[in-house]
C-alpha cells in the first residue's frame, strides 16, 4: 500500500513531493539569477510570476516560465531595483544624519524620515508582484503599486509586519541568521512568495478585470 503511493503519479504524496521539488528548484533559480545583485529586481519579478501561476493553478514550466519572465521584465525591473537601492542608501544616510540633530529639528526630520521609509517599504513590497501581473510604464507601476497598497491598507500591514518579523528574527542572533540562511537557501524565498501570492492575487483580480474592460472598450 505504501509502495503504491510512490508509484502512483496521481497520489497525494507524489503530488506533494513534486510541488516541493518545484519550490526548491524555483528558489535555486531565484538565487542563481540574483548573484550579480543588479539582476535581483528582474529575478524577483520572475519569482512572483511563476509563484502566481502556481497559486492560480495554471500549467507551470518552472525553468521556461522563470526565464521568460526574467527576460521580458529585465529592463524595467532593473531600473526600479536600482531606484530602490538608491532610495535605501539615502534613507540610511538620513538616519545617520538624525544622530547629529537635537530638539525640535530632530523630531521633525525623524517624522519626515519615518514617512519616507514607510512609503519606500510599501513600494518595495508591492512593486515586484505588480510587475509580475501588469505591464505599465515605470511611473504608473510605482504609482499604482502605492495606490493599491493604500487602498488595501490591512493587507499592506499584514505583509509588512510579516516581513519585518522575519527580518528581525534573522538579525536578532547568530542562530537566527544561520537559520535564515539555511531556510532561504532551500526554499525560503519561493515559499514566501507563494504565500504572499495568495494575497496579491486576491488584491489584483479586480484590477485585472478593470484593465480587461478598458481594453474591450
Amino acid at each position: 500500500m505504501i509502495i503504491g503511493l510512490f508509484f502512483d503519479l496521481n497520489s497525494p504524496l507524489v503530488r506533494f513531493l513534486s510541488k516541493a521539488v518545484d519550490i526548491i528548484f524555483l528558489n535555486f533559480l531565484f538565487i542563481f539569477f540574483s548573484i550579480p545583485l543588479i539582476t535581483i529586481g528582474a529575478s524577483l519579478t520572475a519569482l512572483y510570476t511563476v509563484s502566481m501561476k502556481i497559486v492560480r493553478g495554471e500549467p507551470v514550466y518552472i525553468w521556461r516560465d522563470f526565464l521568460g519572465a526574467f527576460r521580458s521584465n529585465f529592463y524595467q525591473s532593473s531600473i526600479i531595483w536600482f531606484m530602490l537601492c538608491m532610495g535605501g542608501i539615502i534613507l540610511f544616510a538620513d538616519l545617520y544624519f538624525l544622530n547629529n540633530l537635537i530638539g525640535i529639528t530632530k523630531i521633525f526630520f525623524f517624522c519626515f524620515t519615518f514617512i519616507l521609509s514607510f512609503l519606500y517599504l510599501t513600494i518595495a513590497i508591492f512593486v515586484f508582484p505588480y510587475m509580475a501581473r501588469f505591464k505599465d510604464s515605470i511611473q504608473k507601476t510605482l504609482l499604482n503599486s502605492l495606490l493599491i497598497a493604500f487602498f488595501h491598507f490591512p493587507y499592506l500591514l499584514l505583509v509588512m509586519v510579516f516581513t519585518v518579523i522575519l527580518f528581525l528574527f534573522v538579525v536578532s542572533s547568530f542562530a537566527g541568521f544561520l537559520t535564515g540562511i539555511y531556510v532561504a537557501t532551500f526554499g525560503g524565498f519561493s515559499l514566501f512568495t507563494l504565500l504572499a501570492s495568495f494575497l496579491f492575487i486576491k488584491l489584483f483580480t479586480k484590477y485585472e478585470v478593470n484593465k480587461a474592460e478598458t481594453v474591450d472598450c
